[in-house]
């Protein structure tokens, strides 16, 4: 995929996880079932995520082979206390967020998708490769959420 397809796969599939987001009723979102994330946690999780990228993302567009920082999903529910969190600041941080990152990465040049960074697991990637783990990130939690919430 070149960099507008995944730019396009980012940003749907962002709005699409904050519009099923926004479905969920209030008696459902904090309901976790088998041991599993409830939906809440999953737009908490996702929320963190996208700040997180954002950072990657800026970080690869104004340094010059910056490091990336990788980040731990198990404790970013206890450090960040996802139980006492607001779903609703959750998905408009999460819609706010998206939206800065995506307006940052429609300005960037064809040469800026190029650019690389270091992942301490993966080593170099490119930005088109950091945007396309984004994306498919935020769409592997699309149907999570949603069977959280059944």
């Amino acid at each position: 995929m070149d960099h507008n397809e995944i730019l396009s796969k980012y940003h749907s599939s962002a709005l699409t996880f904050i519009e099923e987001g926004r479905k969920i009723s209030s008696e459902a979102v904090n309901t976790s079932k088998d041991g599993e994330w409830s939906a809440a946690f999953v737009i908490h999780h996702i929320a963190d995520a996208e700040i997180q990228f954002g950072v990657r993302y800026s970080n690869a567009l104004c340094e010059d082979n910056p490091a990336i920082v990788p980040f731990d999903e198990e404790k970013f529910p206890i450090g960040l206390q996802y139980d006492k969190r607001s779903v609703t600041n959750s998905l408009n941080a999460l819609a706010a967020t998206h939206e800065l990152n995506y307006e940052i990465l429609k300005n960037a040049s064809a040469a800026d998708w190029d650019r690389i960074s270091t992942h301490p697991q993966r080593g170099a990637v490119t930005l088109l490769q950091v945007v396309t783990l984004g994306a498919n990130h935020i769409e592997s939690h699309i149907e999570q959420l949603k069977k959280a919430a059944i």
